[in-house]
């Protein structure tokens, strides 16, 4: 049977392109991108950057939400008539009875849905969760006399839920601004990836709801001893410590910990797609951070994905026959030179001829081809096996394979090795990374794998590496369960191996945790401190709204503070962090992974 060359299985992939032309590498955290345009000093260069810019500008505005949308209309005529009505309660004199009422009214109108999502969660078993302990609070005021405290605690809380939504809202769209440059491909698919709600959910919000739910419990537990036994050790009656106790159950609610967390790693995804580093979601984002152990699969990634054919020298044989041989010989090869003379390859294909195939990894292919044995390998290999190969002339960084026919030396051909031209710059910033190990995979021979690995300061590599190899490679590092691995790659397999993070560099990243465009593969680096900063801007912010909590409770135990005062201040906490997610853009308190 035959088959045209067209349809062989490496025939090389055409894809286009699109150049981005600015930023095309950005290495420093926080840089200001208009100052970076000013200083390079091309009008061109920075007229095209404001063409593009604006341009999506006009696809952000299409793709993201109006921040308009948070507010509910009728949510808002709510708490315009309830804020009245509370107003109208202090200040004109009535019967408490007819107070009573008023605020009862306002409570019902300002909040009257967060008391049925509170029964809806008490249904559902989450006996702990935010309305539920507001609703509690505020009722318990009104049975101890304190209505105006708890028809205050609904009312500012519905306030500041609405101005937390408003300023997430407001945030999302900041960090979506950082999208201005890039194309509009990756503008729409973040625009719309990060509406999704689970988006911006990092494992470190998981632990803090933990830590928040443990704190709350044990609040309660101290606030119901602290409400019975102050009254036994002091002057106080039960009134006055049931009121502190609900103010101390209430500041325990982890509202303002969790409020900033989605929108952190929201920011974070897209000041690292900003650098041609695109994310899936920020959980793999936070996965990166972690990152100690980095495996660098060499072809499409430190070297071009299909490399090509420098030149065919045939000795005894013409050059057709030269190449009908070669062509055949690799047609069941997944090494980079079988892409190679795919490329070129214009004989028909005649499978039939092929028997006993071998692929060996790093160094060529062996079998029969019409009954005679064709070895297709390295000067290495063939050194390997006793025989001495002829003298050729390659260029400098690239590969000879000879062929032989039935044991006899037929000719050789040269393919291209070149490194990448960031290759170097990728390498010396991720050693300059404090990692455990960054490992180099390749298909090549050992001695060549070597020589390349020399040229990236990569000190340790693993030669002779098929896709099996190297999916095995990482499964063997992911047994330490101290090793956060991170696989980058170009190609190979269509799935998600045992790394922690699988980083694909190329147009598409179907299965990857990552997506690197080309021409941004110096950002990866980068990238991996992005994640760290979004952790550390996550973490800051959870322990500025424990210490506000704590010094709340201490108000609260100490008779300093009320119901209305607690929540205010939280809600205010809640915001603070919330707009203090957008620092993740800021490099002031990052040590520079530079030496």
């Amino acid at each position: 049977m035959s088959k045209k060359p067209q349809h062989a299985k490496h025939a090389a992939e055409k894809t286009s392109s699109v150049k981005i032309p600015w930023p095309k590498k950005k290495n420093t955290i926080g840089a200001d991108t208009d100052a970076d345009i000013e200083a390079g000093g091309n009008d061109s260069l920075n007229k095209t950057a404001a063409e593009t810019s604006e341009k999506n500008s006009n696809f952000l505005n299409k793709y993201s939400g109006s921040s308009d949308s948070v507010f509910d209309n009728m949510l808002l005529i709510r708490l315009v008539i309830a804020s009245v009505i509370f107003a109208v309660s202090l200040i004109i004199k009535m019967p408490d009875f007819a107070r009573v009422i008023l605020l009862v009214i306002v409570s019902g109108a300002a909040g009257y849905d967060i008391f049925l999502n509170a029964l809806n969660s008490i249904q559902k078993g989450r006996y702990f969760a935010t309305p539920v302990v507001v609703s509690f609070v505020a009722i318990a005021s009104f049975l101890i006399g304190f209505g105006a405290e708890g028809a205050a605690l609904v009312l500012l809380y519905q306030i500041g839920i609405l101005l937390i939504k408003f300023t997430i809202e407001k945030t999302r769209k900041s960090a979506q601004e950082l999208l201005r440059y890039q194309d509009e491909e990756t503008v729409k698919k973040y625009s719309e990836l990060i509406r999704q709600d689970e988006t911006g959910h990092m494992e470190i919000e998981d632990t803090m709801r933990y830590s928040s739910g443990s704190i709350l419990k044990m609040a309660m537990v101290f606030a119901v001893i602290y409400a019975i036994a102050l009254p036994l050790f002091t002057s106080y009656g039960f009134i006055v410590s049931i009121h502190r106790s609900l103010m101390i159950i209430l500041i325990a609610t982890p509202v303002s910990v969790v409020a900033a967390m989605p929108v952190t790693g929201i920011v974070g995804l897209c000041y690292s797609a900003q650098q041609g580093i695109l994310f899936k979601d920020a959980a793999s984002l936070e996965k990166t951070g972690r990152t100690n152990v980095a495996v660098i699969d060499k072809t499409g990634v430190l070297t071009e994905e299909i490399p090509h054919v420098i030149s065919v020298n045939p000795d005894i044989i013409d050059r057709d026959t030269f190449m009908n041989f070669a062509s055949h010989a690799l047609y069941y090869s997944e090494q980079p030179v079988a892409k190679a003379v795919s490329a070129i390859t214009t004989q028909d294909y005649r499978l039939e001829l092929i028997s006993d195939f071998k692929d060996i990894h790093g160094y060529g292919v062996d079998l029969k081809i019409g009954g005679a044995r064709v070895t297709l390998a390295t000067e290495e290999y063939f050194k390997s096996r006793g025989m001495q190969v002829p003298d050729s002339d390659s260029p400098e960084n690239s590969q000879c394979f000879y062929m032989t026919v039935s044991d006899k030396f037929v000719g050789y051909l040269v393919i291209s090795n070149d490194i990448n031209s960031d290759a170097i710059d990728l390498s010396s910033e991720l050693n300059a990374m404090d990692l455990n190990r960054i490992i180099l995979v390749t298909e090549d021979g050992e001695e060549e794998s070597q020589r390349f690995a020399y040229e990236l300061s990569i000190n340790e590599v693993v030669a002779g590496c098929g896709t099996e190899s190297k999916l095995k490679l990482i499964n063997e590092l992911k047994q330490d369960r101290s090793n956060h691995v991170l696989y980058v790659y170009s190609n190979g397999f269509q799935a998600h191996s045992e790394a922690d993070v699988d980083m694909r560099v190329g147009r598409k990243a179907k299965f990857a945790d990552a997506q690197v465009k080309p021409e941004y593969l110096t950002n990866i680096p980068f990238a991996i401190q992005v994640s760290r900063r979004t952790k550390e801007v996550a973490i800051s912010n959870a322990l500025f709204a424990f210490i506000i909590k704590a010094v709340l409770i201490f108000l609260s135990i100490i008779g300093y503070c009320n119901i209305w005062f607690a929540i205010f201040i939280d809600m205010v906490a809640a915001l603070a962090t919330v707009l203090n997610a957008i620092r993740v853009t800021n490099e002031s308190i990052l040590k520079s992974f530079k030496k």
